[in-house]
């Protein structure tokens, strides 16, 4: 009889069955002691007065508790209580697979995701020397975060291995010994020699497992029939039908099927480890769309984000890193247009719609690809897509050492300027073979550091900072580490996170030491122009210095944002806005490419066309907090002092309450009469002044709403001796500041700043 719910077994208080099956009953419970939920399988009361069912009851226990994988429901104990006997096992959230494939047959890639991971968990079990015996649907779950989790082991048997060390318990029982005429095991899913009772070792959980991968494919049993009998005549005698597999399942899989479902065990795989790799090779395996004779005008290429096969979101640095490496290299070759990474980036996960990507791109062509590490080798898989109409023009797999992942990357560049037929000059040819570091471990720290950096948030980017640090201390000669060291800085200077003082030089420091070792990088010469318009204050110098990393790479957005920002610093709004646009036309789906195209329609003065881009930009990703900012001085200004604040408050909440989105909320208070508010905030941010950085700019912006004009002179003033990163473009052009212009003290501030007004 099943337990009541509220029955105490020792610590643990039932709370609901959640099964039941030949071994036993499993219930959902409450450890009362440690308190957290638990599951605790319960064997049938007759295993007590049976020595032999429930020593193996008691094997289950002793072989799972061997088991330690994230893909198998773990074991926390073998209890007794009032005369039960129970295990306490991991409680796995989630759907039995059995109840995934009710509905039908699972999309191909996700049912070889899954079944990458089964594997993974029978490998572990079989070099322990577990064989599972029960390998089916309803014994696998899937959790809400995608996690496979192997369940009971109930019927898992020891088997001989001479590696594992482990002994045989007894013989295998055969069909004929089993209690009541039940078959040990599930019918549908027995291999041969298990249906008939013959000696059972791992090739049967590999059969099994052939089993599984064929039913969520098709969405059928393999070999299910009517009766039991008419089962194990299937297994013993028939083929599935490979017909009821979808056309789009690949050829490698068809295969592996095959040799995982062979009768005679000796011709299946010999190891799940084989079964698993010929797994892998087939997910990395580009799809064939059709051929093509490459006579087709290729001058424009995404490369989408390479998936990370593994399914270790750990591992995503890997995959991201390696797609903006080689978005990196092909975007050196001046007769390609390639789509920027931040553009690129938000179709993370949408591979398999290439050719609709690449339309709403409006490019030729879309690389796509997948990426799996396996201890020191890497599995990479590529395959170039026309956009027109959707024939693959090049596929290739790449099986190679870590260690030679920069050789790879070249491969990749290389083959696919060859199929675009793109005349190279050894110039260009050169580029796309140049390394910046020879030293692996420096090479996957800085694609670390360039995945948190492109989070962007200041917890996000200072660890990006930590980890382009780390790759410096191990090649203190990698230009690019140095590079993204001194990118780095320049977010948390501009958005204010820290102090000029303590941002803008490390910035230019490690800018300055990647041109030393390589004077032709565009993006360390683009931090140098920040610095120089936006602490230096030299905007000769620093327009200069922008045009030649514009030069240098005429397809980098971020050269083209920055060289607007400096044109707008000058006043000369124009030519600001014309390099904005090319940067937006370079990466149109780029937040902060858009954020800037707002900025520059605010400076400029344009306030509903800023406010039109600052929609967009909030449209695109609601948790953009630059995107509120630039709409709400934008409202502001346009007098829509609602929208104004309700557009700060939301940039002050995502922003985790940034001092420079509080003090532009403390505007909006001022500009729109509600004084009270306003100086509330001038007292918060007196307040948090104590142990954060505040932009004096935006306090003066709050006093001169507020008609205060001496103490909006004394806060420019203060921000003139902070070097604050706004104080040049908002003495320009923020309307704000227009009540200080005539004032003496704001025209001595701007003299002092060797412009002229």
């Amino acid at each position: 009889m099943a337990l009541a719910n509220g029955t105490r077994l020792g610590s643990y208080e039932v709370v609901a069955l959640i099964g039941a099956g030949g071994m036993g009953e499993v219930y959902q419970a409450h450890d009362t002691k440690l308190g957290r939920d638990v599951a605790i399988k319960v064997p049938p009361e007759v295993f007590s007065r049976d020595p032999e069912r429930l020593s193996r009851f008691q094997r289950e226990a002793k072989m799972l508790a061997a088991l330690n994988h994230p893909n198998i429901a773990a074991i926390y104990g073998l209890e007794e209580a009032a005369g039960v006997h129970f295990l306490v096992l991991e409680l796995v959230e989630g759907n039995t697979l059995a109840e995934r494939v009710a509905s039908g047959p699972l999309p191909v890639a996700e049912a070889l995701k899954i079944c990458g991971q089964v594997a993974e968990a029978l490998e572990a079990a079989h070099k322990k020397g577990v064989t599972h015996r029960d390998i089916k649907p309803a014994n696998i779950k899937l959790t809400p975060e995608g996690r496979v989790k192997v369940l009971d082991f109930g019927l898992a048997k020891v088997f001989e291995d001479e590696e594992s060390g482990a002994d045989l318990s007894g013989p295998t029982l055969s069909v004929a010994k089993t209690e009541d005429g039940r078959i040990l095991g599930t019918p549908a899913y027995m291999s041969p020699e298990q249906a008939r009772g013959k000696q059972v070792d791992k090739r049967s959980d590999i059969w099994a497992f052939g089993c599984l991968l064929f039913e969520l494919l098709s969405g059928q049993s393999a070999f299910k029939g009517e009766t039991l009998g008419d089962t194990l005549a299937r297994v013993l005698e028939r083929e599935p039908d490979w017909k009821t597999l979808p056309p789009a399942t690949p050829a490698k899989v068809r295969e592996l099927l095959r040799r995982c479902l062979q009768k005679d065990a000796n011709r299946r795989f010999h190891d799940m480890a084989d079964a698993r790799i010929e797994l892998e090779e087939a997910v990395l395996a580009p799809a064939t769309r059709g051929s093509s004779e490459l006579d087709l005008a290729i001058g424009s290429l995404a490369v989408l984000p390479f998936a990370n096969a593994s399914g270790d979101p750990q591992m995503d640095y890997l995959s991201d890193g390696l797609t903006e490496s080689i978005i990196f290299s092909l975007s050196q070759l001046s007769q390609l247009r390639v789509m920027a990474r931040s553009t690129v980036f938000r179709y993370k996960g949408r591979g398999e719609e290439a050719q609709e990507v690449g339309r709403a791109l409006g490019v030729d062509a879309v690389l796509t690809g997948n990426v799996l590490q396996r201890g020191e080798m890497l599995m990479i898989s590529a395959e170039l897509v026309d956009v027109e109409n959707g024939w693959q023009l090049w596929g290739a797999q790449y099986r190679r050492k870590v260690v030679d992942i920069f050789a790879t990357e070249e491969d990749i560049a290389k083959e696919i300027s060859g199929k675009l037929r793109l005349k190279l000059t050894p110039e260009k040819e050169n580029l796309l073979a140049k390394r910046y570091t020879e030293n692996v471990e420096a090479y996957h720290l800085y694609l670390k550091g360039r995945f948190f950096w492109g989070k962007r948030t200041a917890e996000a980017i200072n660890k990006g900072i930590q980890y382009f640090r780390q790759a410096i201390e191990l090649d203190p000669t990698y230009a690019l580490a140095y590079a993204g060291l001194a990118e780095g800085y320049v977010p948390l200077a501009v958005y204010c996170h820290l102090a000029p003082k303590d941002a803008w030089p490390k910035a230019r420091a490690a800018a300055r030491r990647a041109l030393e070792i390589d004077p032709e990088l565009s993006e360390a010469r683009t931090v140098l122009g920040a610095v120089m318009a936006g602490y230096d204050w030299d905007l000769p110098g620093a327009e200069k210095v922008l045009r030649a990393a514009v030069a240098l790479d005429p397809n980098y957005p971020r050269a083209r944002q920055t060289l607007a920002d400096c044109l707008t610093m000058r006043s000369q709004f124009a030519e600001a806005e014309t390099e904005v646009k090319r940067g937006l036309e370079l990466d149109p789906l780029s937040l902060h490419m858009n954020a800037a195209v707002a900025m520059d329609r605010y400076f400029g003065r344009h306030y509903n066309e800023a406010i039109e881009s600052g929609r967009r930009t909030v449209e695109m990703d609601p948790s953009f907090f630059p995107g509120y900012f630039y709409l709400g001085l934008a409202y502001q200004l346009n007098g829509q002092f609602a929208e104004a604040a309700a557009a700060l408050e939301q940039a002050t909440v995502l922003s985790n309450n940034s001092t420079l989105m509080v003090a532009s909320l403390g505007g909006v208070f001022a500009a729109s009469g509600k004084e009270e508010e306003a100086r509330n905030v001038v007292r918060e941010l007196e307040e948090l002044s104590r142990r954060k950085y505040v932009p004096q700019v935006f306090v003066a912006a709050i006093f001169a709403g507020l008609g205060d004009k001496d103490r909006a002179l004394t806060s420019l003033e203060r921000a003139h001796e902070d070097r604050c990163s706004w104080l040049l473009r908002c003495l320009v052009a923020d309307a704000r500041l227009d009540s200080l212009r005539g004032e003496a003290r704001f025209q001595n501030l701007v003299r002092q700043m060797g412009f002229v007004q």
